[in-house]
């Protein structure tokens, strides 16, 4: 899933990278999403930066965003209590580059993301671009409403509709059954990282 960043990354270098990756096109399906996924990790953004980089021949900014863990299931990366997540896009001075439907993290986001290892990468990214990344919603008194799945990178992000808030234990239901039909090579569920009840 996120292979195809390779080849599109490539395509366009200017004032703004727009680039419609797969994942704008279709949703991908819970099970594809968890079939990839090495770590689910739930905490807050503490700390970002971006920078310039090589990559396949070409100046590209990431984005590194440091989630502060509260909770996660470490299934393929090492346990850690801070986790360092790469993303491509991201402003450097006056130059921003955005990758259409990557993940988006901000400053003090409370976060839920599925987090895969891509080949040569030394940080872990999101699985399904903005697709494996929720907000996390709270109430007045702290406790949690549920989950809204991250808009993404935008050209013009006012211009993202908000997603429906997913109440947390139906998230978490459809996680953990998703996960129990993988574990006995059930492949059919095509319930797709949205409500759909």
């Amino acid at each position: 899933m996120r292979s195809l960043i390779r080849s599109g990354v490539a395509l366009g270098l200017g004032l703004v990278l727009a680039l419609q990756a797969s994942a704008g096109t279709r949703q991908f399906t819970l099970g594809e999403i968890l079939s990839e996924t090495k770590a689910v990790v739930h905490g807050v953004v503490v700390d970002q930066f971006s920078q310039w980089e090589e990559y396949d021949g070409h100046k590209i900014v990431f984005t590194y965003s440091t989630v502060r863990v509260h909770g996660a299931d470490f299934r393929g990366i090492s346990p850690s209590r801070h986790v360092v997540v790469r993303t491509v896009g991201g402003k450097v001075g006056d130059y921003q580059q955005v990758l259409v439907d990557e993940a988006s993290f901000r400053l003090g986001e409370e976060v839920i993301v599925f987090l895969g290892v891509e080949d040569g990468w030394l940080h872990p990214s999101v699985v399904g671009f903005r697709q494996g990344k929720y907000g996390v919603t709270r109430d007045d008194s702290g406790r949690i409403l549920g989950v809204r799945q991250d808009a993404g990178q935008q050209l013009e992000p006012s211009l993202a509709a908000p997603a429906p808030l997913i109440p947390l234990a139906r998230f978490l239901e459809d996680v953990r059954r998703t996960r129990r039909n993988l574990a006995e090579g059930d492949t059919s569920d095509v319930h797709p990282l949205v409500p759909v009840r």
